[in-house]
């Protein structure tokens, strides 16, 4: 059986942006896109995190041109009930408990509080690895998410790269992502490939504390709406996707998971609708 884990999903600041860019399907209208991170309790390890959202380095990191074009193509509120220490204590926990902190991809919206965790070892992808540390212009970096200034200085030697851990094969309904990474060993926290949006983007398989499937897809897609019609995003974001036919894919192979078996939650990164959807208890996220 499965190991189960903890699942407390936590809205760690939002930008504003118009929703027809991250779904060709949607509104010419601003909206709110949260960044959601994910604290993961294993009954033997403790917590673990999944992405750390935003954080007051983000505004530190892009006061300099050309870095400051991404605060202005996304604005970002980030209220002080919001803070990633502030959720933390909520839970009972503070931001030096934190022992291992998996990064999806290392967007700025994704990894801002990495460096206030003092104790934490992280675990990427290598190809999202190497695309963060890539010699490019700060231009190159910035156009495509990557701020490496909000790195910790020692950040290479906390890495683990994900493809170290034990690799695995899925059950049936996940095969077409291929095999997976057990990081504890024991099947409670499966790290998966999901190709596209960034150069080496990782999701994790789990099973929550009631007994749910969860599939925590990053921004494999921006939306359930995106998943459920399998509706790209704007031609726009070609200019910052790694790879738009990957993409493509990838969005397919979310499109027919979650039609083929609705009682798994997935979880887009910036979805206010399954967010709430998977606080309500609903198996359809």
């Amino acid at each position: 059986m499965t190991t189960r884990v903890s699942l407390h999903l936590m809205q760690v600041g939002s930008c504003r942006h118009c929703e027809r860019v991250a779904n060709q399907r949607g509104r010419w209208k601003l909206v709110d896109f949260p960044s959601i991170a994910a604290l993961i309790v294993h009954p033997q390890a403790g917590p673990v995190l999944f992405d750390t959202g935003y954080a007051e380095h983000f505004d530190t990191a892009t006061t300099p041109f050309p870095e400051r074009l991404y605060r202005w193509a996304t604005p970002v509120q980030l209220a002080p009930e919001q803070t990633l220490a502030s959720q933390l204590h909520t839970l009972g926990y503070a931001l030096s408990d934190i022992r291992l902190c998996l990064i999806s991809h290392f967007h700025a919206d994704h990894v801002a509080g990495m460096r206030d965790l003092p104790n934490a070892r992280f675990v990427a992808m290598g190809a999202e690895v190497s695309s963060v540390l890539a010699e490019r212009s700060r231009f190159a970096l910035t156009r495509h998410g990557l701020l490496p200034g909000l790195l910790p200085d020692n950040f290479q030697q906390r890495l683990t790269l994900a493809e170290s851990y034990p690799q695995r094969s899925l059950a049936a309904q996940w095969q077409a992502f291929g095999s997976a990474y057990d990081i504890f060993g024991d099947g409670s926290i499966m790290a998966v490939s999901l190709p596209g949006h960034s150069a080496g983007q990782m999701g994790l398989i789990l099973r929550d504390q009631y007994d749910r499937e969860v599939f925590l897809c990053a921004d494999a897609c921006w939306s359930r709406a995106a998943w459920q019609q399998a509706s790209m995003p704007s031609a726009l974001t070609r200019l910052v996707m790694h790879d738009w036919h990957q993409y493509r894919h990838t969005l397919q192979q979310l499109h027919t998971l979650g039609t083929r078996h609705p009682e798994i939650a997935l979880l887009p990164s910036h979805c206010t609708d399954s967010l709430a959807a998977y606080r309500d208890g609903s198996t359809s996220c």
